[in-house]
């Protein structure tokens, strides 16, 4: 083999090579390319567990961190999170009449309550009430794109009471979905 066939021949493999592999990593017509978005609407948010809860007068003892990427939301003018990408609900509770964590929290969405998860370790606070046993004191809920409908929402804190016989509710937040 003469040595100008040689390079021709490695010219072709190599083109050959490199198309093969922009034909595998773009996907095909038969579906060998990435899978299509998916259509499944969302899980349903977990229930709350205030509904049958006596309402409390007293001011619940919280923070509302973050909803979406807006830090802070109860201070802000304007909230607007995506309809198209996961949103966080973030913050800390504790016991308003015991100085320690509380029995739960709801993040009340449009007057329904939905059971955020509760507990998640927060030495800020901790450290800033001085009180060790008010460490799992984060709560955060999960919306997946989709979860809610674009337009106008409100949502509130409720920070269940140690006991779970009671809670206490924060102001309502206005926030807009687009």
């Amino acid at each position: 083999m003469s040595f100008p066939l040689m390079l021709t021949r490695s010219k072709s493999l190599f083109t050959i090579v490199v198309l093969a592999g922009i034909s595998i990593s773009c996907g095909s017509k038969e579906g060998g390319g990435a899978a299509p978005p998916s259509s499944a609407p969302p899980s349903p948010l977990p229930p709350g567990i205030s509904q049958n809860l006596t309402r409390d007068s007293a001011k619940p003892s919280y923070n509302f961190d973050s909803l979406g990427t807006i830090r802070y939301p109860a201070v802000q003018k304007s909230n607007e999170i995506s309809a198209a990408t996961a949103n966080v609900i973030t913050g800390w509770a504790l016991n308003q009449t015991e100085k320690g964590t509380a029995g739960g929290v709801d993040v009340v969405i449009d007057q329904v309550p939905y059971n955020a998860h509760y507990g998640s370790a927060r030495t800020d606070v901790a450290d800033h009430f001085k009180c060790p046993d008010c460490t799992n004191s984060g709560f955060q809920l999960n919306l997946a794109p989709g979860q809610l409908t674009k337009g106008p929402h409100t949502v509130s804190i409720r920070v269940i009471s140690s006991d779970k016989k009671s809670y206490g509710e924060g102001p309502p937040v206005q926030f807009t979905v687009n």
